[in-house]
């Protein structure tokens, strides 16, 4: 019967500092992995937000794009009309009328 509870006591405490040591390393080796799992999982999520942030950002910088583009063609198309009108008016004033009196 003390047979028994002795190697039981034996099992739960370590029986020296080196035991100690090695229970102490072993505990702070998983703390440092969860510790490093942790760090590497927020540097991931901030690298996935930066990607989304620049993404949003090259739609808003094609949007900006194709909207200044337009705008352009159309003052261009504007500025064409205006052009085009007096070569038509110059035009008529060197065509021949046929006029009866």
């Amino acid at each position: 019967m003390f047979i028994g509870a002795t190697q039981l006591t034996q099992n739960r405490a370590p029986s020296d500092a080196s035991s100690v040591a090695f229970q102490v390393a072993i505990k702070q080796q998983k703390e440092f992995e969860e510790a490093l799992k942790r760090a590497q999982d927020k540097r991931e999520a901030e690298a996935s937000a930066e990607r989304v942030q620049a993404e949003a950002q090259k739609r808003a910088a094609r949007s900006e794009a194709i909207a200044a583009s337009e705008s352009s063609s159309v003052n261009l198309d504007a500025g064409t009309e205006s052009v085009a009108e007096p070569k038509e008016s110059s035009d008529a004033r060197g065509a021949s009328v046929d006029v009866e009196v």
